[in-house]
């Protein structure tokens, strides 16, 4: 009887399967029949397995669709959770464009401390331009004059005592008055020359929109945006001058670029907080020591 109790279960369920595997494989007829003729349009034999298995089949190419169509047709941008290729497209421009101006803004003070020391005479004009490339900041070393710079200083310096002992202008202006100088603006000169009251240029008023132009040939070393004077551009010439122009309303060149005399390097404008109307400020700077625009050049 033990036997007999555990081998009927068994027995019931292999009847169960066969009865469930019987009716899964029993076949049926789907008719399609004109309900006036009772004409017989179509017809096909089918199972419950075979039901089963066109559902699943088809669940599984409409998965398949759904996502060929997410992945692969920008209406995943619909999607939640989802980004779309411009937005990623977008977000490495702006990682690049970080990384540029990251380096830009390096340089950019590079050049800035470089030519505060020129301006102001501590280092040759032409470091300005060098130590900006540098990877390095030079050391004291670096800037110990060498031989033939020692000689060139000796020299000017006793060109400069025998012009004053002579009683005429210094060395530097006779070197200017060979120079023809493209005045940057023709207008009004508003307020002139004035190293008293720190005023180390001239303001030249203008049309509207009218172009700054180049002073003379070089190579732009500022092109940036300050607080007081607006769009500030520097160039660099020889002989170790330095033209200035301020309150820019738009700059026509960037950092580095060779410039010839006469051509448009800005726009007059009226930026910056130390300004009153449309105009054009003007600097000239020789070796670190600011010069008279106007003793060298005729801007009306």
């Amino acid at each position: 009887m033990a036997q007999g109790e555990v081998q009927a279960p068994k027995s019931g369920d292999k009847d169960r399967k066969r009865r469930l595997l019987k009716k899964l494989r029993s076949k049926y007829r789907l008719l399609l029949i004109n309900d006036r003729t009772f004409e017989e349009r179509f017809s096909i034999r089918l199972s419950r397995l075979n039901v089963l298995m066109i559902v699943v089949v088809t669940l599984l190419l409409y998965g398949a669709l759904i996502t060929a169509v997410i992945v692969y047709t920008p209406l995943k941008q619909y999607i939640p959770g989802y980004s779309d290729q411009d937005t990623k497209r977008n977000a490495y421009r702006s990682m690049l464009l970080a990384d540029s101006l990251e380096q830009e803004l390096v340089i950019r003070d590079r050049y800035l401390d470089n030519l505060r020391a020129v301006l102001s005479g501590e280092l040759p004009t032409d470091s300005a331009t060098l130590f900006a490339k540098l990877e390095f900041k030079p050391g004291p070393s670096d800037l110990d004059p060498g031989h033939s710079d020692s000689i060139l200083r000796a020299r000017h310096a006793r060109d400069e005592a025998y012009s004053l002992q002579d009683g005429r202008g210094g060395n530097e202006r006779r070197e200017l008055a060979g120079i023809f100088f493209f005045p940057p603006l023709r207008g009004i000169v508003t307020t002139t020359f004035d190293r008293s009251l720190g005023h180390f240029g001239i303001d030249i008023v203008s049309g509207s929109d009218a172009a700054v132009k180049a002073a003379l040939d070089g190579t732009v070393v500022l092109a940036s945006w300050t607080t007081d004077a607006g769009h500030v551009m520097q160039v660099q010439h020889r002989n170790e001058l330095v033209t200035v122009y301020k309150h820019n309303s738009v700059l026509l060149k960037q950092v580095g670029d060779r410039v010839k005399a006469g051509e448009a390097i800005a726009i007059v404008g009226n930026s910056g907080e130390q300004t009153t109307g449309p105009h054009l400020h003007f600097e000239l700077w020789q070796a670190g020591e600011p010069m008279d625009p106007q003793a060298y050049m005729v801007f009306d």
